[in-house]
């Protein structure tokens, strides 16, 4: 069904970000305008699947390359309920934790851009759409992350803007040499490649590996990560984005896109390119936790926690089976829920402390308990511990190893679930099991207590009850594969 409606989601955030760029708010104003404005897009995104479904239109067609198309179905549906849903919780939580940060206006102007940016990678219908709002995606968050306009920071600005364009012309270029020949870039589930011959196999071949490369940048695959830890001077609600939401979460659905709609598992065995990833993210996963293990700063050891645990979602990626599929998308949606809490406990132990190392934590735990607790089930999902939703995702993707015959993968998961709680349960230990200093600390205030708790609940719920989540998500597998 075409209907021109379905926009309403990515084009009503860049309206609000106008609105906040030219209209001069008070601080109350516009955290009731932020708090209203997430809300609403959340509102209108249910409304339009309940009322329209899976629906298409063509906003703009130049050619048959260039032509602006957006397209609901499932995979869209599960991503930008994501990100809809994670949005307001940081909203509210950036409220108050901006407050210490300052240029509040200037945030909210481009994290509100941002959303819309990101809409607009869930709802692509073709690769060139995806393209634009991905590069869409590079100069939205650039100024979040530079927020502070310290030294570091637009040293760090610098290499994001470096990284991303360099990964965006990486797609660009498989991109043309995929329409040369197929003169269609839409996405269809199960892939749209006519059958490989001589004359087009190292096209296809040099076509996917660019372009699993180039969005392989925002997905933070090794040797393409370092912009990702760099990216920690910016302020911690921008960090909750950039490692859980917006940022690398819109390169592995990019890549999910590339390898299931535009290309098709049996393309894809039959080229033999998935061996060749597959070795760059075993790297991801074991050099991502070795890093993180030597992090003394909690936001850094975080951010290489995250290289690591993207590993795991692309890892489900390039297996090219039902179960691996299902355990990826899986992890997306888990990982984004842990990692947001585990950022947002840190970004309370700064914000009321000012501490930023695991060092300065100990004793932490008694004099904020609920953030420390939350830390620590949030902690404890990501390891893999049962019934957890982490334990879940990795579950499926351990059988995804075992489908596929290769048993050095669930191997290299328990490797990395083991190196995961060495970098994690020192946290916990410092901040529960240490006698700290005799100053009075107390919990943050509750526009960032109360985010840190809910998204925790749907943590332990999406752990106890993970059937409704798997079913959609193997709805979709059962399309592709």
């Amino acid at each position: 069904m075409n209907n021109i409606t379905i926009i309403i989601p990515i084009l009503f955030p860049f309206i609000l970000a106008i609105i906040m760029a030219t209209i001069k708010f008070d601080e109350k104003q516009r955290n009731i305008f932020v708090s209203i404005g997430v809300t609403l897009n959340f509102v209108f995104l249910v409304t339009i699947f309940y009322l329209y479904g899976e629906s298409r239109v063509h906003l703009f067609k130049l050619n048959e390359f260039l032509d602006i198309y957006f397209r609901i179905d499932k995979l869209s549906i599960l991503f930008s309920l994501l990100v809809a849903i994670l949005w307001i919780f940081t909203a509210f939580y950036a409220m108050e934790y901006m407050k210490h940060e300052g240029k509040e206006r200037r945030f909210f102007t481009f994290f509100l851009a941002t959303l819309g940016v990101t809409m607009g990678i869930a709802f692509s219908g073709n690769l060139i759409t995806l393209y634009t709002f991905y590069e869409l995606l590079t100069l939205s968050t650039f100024p979040l992350v530079i927020h502070t306009d310290s030294k570091e920071a637009l040293k760090s600005g610098k290499k994001y803007l470096i990284y991303s364009f360099v990964g965006a012309t990486l797609v660009l270029l498989g991109m043309i040499l995929l329409f040369s020949i197929t003169k269609d870039t839409t996405f269809s589930a199960g892939g749209i490649l006519p059958a490989i011959t001589n004359d087009n196999r190292n096209l296809y071949v040099i076509s996917y590996v660019v372009m699993f490369l180039g969005f392989g940048v925002k997905a933070a695959l090794v040797p393409f990560h370092s912009w990702l830890p760099a990216a920690m001077v910016a302020p911690t609600p921008v960090s909750a984005l950039l490692h859980a939401v917006a940022v690398v979460k819109s390169g592995v659905f990019a890549i999910v896109r590339l390898s299931y709609f535009i290309f098709g598992t049996e393309i894809i065995k039959a080229l033999h390119v998935n061996i060749f990833l597959s070795i760059l993210i075993v790297l991801s996963i074991l050099l991502g936790s070795f890093l993180a293990l030597h992090q003394e700063n909690l936001k850094k050891r975080l951010a290489y926690s995250t290289i690591s645990q993207l590993g795991y979602v692309l890892l489900g990626i390039v297996l090219l089976n039902e179960d691996a599929f299902v355990g990826s998308l899986l992890h997306l949606i888990n990982h984004a829920l842990i990692k947001i809490v585990l950022f947002f406990c840190v970004g309370a132990i700064m914000y009321t402390t000012g501490k930023t190392d695991i060092s300065q934590i100990r004793g932490i735990g008694k004099q904020m308990p609920i953030t420390m607790a939350c830390f620590g089930i949030a902690a404890i999902s990501l390891i893999g511990i049962p019934p957890t939703n982490g334990f879940v995702s990795k579950w499926y993707l351990a059988q995804g190893g075992l489908t596929a015959g290769k048993m050095i993968f669930p191997a290299i998961l328990l490797l990395s679930a083991l190196l995961t709680a060495l970098y994690l349960l020192p946290v916990i230990t410092e901040a529960f099991f240490k006698k700290g200093e005799d100053t009075i600390v107390k919990e943050p205030p509750m526009k960032m207590l109360v985010p840190i708790v809910a998204i925790t609940i749907l943590v332990i719920l999406l752990g106890l009850f993970p059937n409704m989540i798997i079913s959609f998500i193997q709805k979709i597998a059962s399309e592709v594969i």
